[in-house]
């Protein structure tokens, strides 16, 4: 990490100012090195993922945006595709797969209709 340097230091006007705090140590120059820390500490497991899928669809065209909405929407938050060819004639809803060990139920408890592996 770089040194803190007392306000005094880099500018010669605000040492003559009264300063807000106590102590000595220039806390503006503090902050901006967490901030700076802050920005460099990359995103892990599951917060990654997520960082990954906002890029994706912040950078996607209008198809592969509408194809992520549909897909994850349609199908219960166990799909997410880009391919709007493919999405467009998938109907999610009847063609449920859920996840390894899951089963699909309705809310009274009903088993739903759903793709076997």
């Amino acid at each position: 990490a770089p040194p803190v340097v007392a306000a005094a230091e880099a500018d010669p006007i605000q040492a003559k100012r009264p300063k807000p705090y106590a102590s000595a140590r220039d806390w503006d120059a503090v902050g901006s090195v967490i901030s700076k820390e802050l920005e460099a500490d990359k995103p892990q497991g599951e917060e990654a993922l997520n960082a990954l899928f906002q890029q994706i669809y912040k950078d996607a065209d209008q198809e592969t945006k509408m194809a992520m909405k549909k897909s994850f929407q349609t199908s219960g938050g166990t799909v997410l595709s880009t391919n709007w060819k493919e999405v467009k004639e998938k109907n999610y809803e009847e063609e449920r797969q859920a996840p390894k060990g899951m089963e699909w139920r309705s809310w009274e408890g009903e088993k739903l209709k759903q793709i076997e592996d």
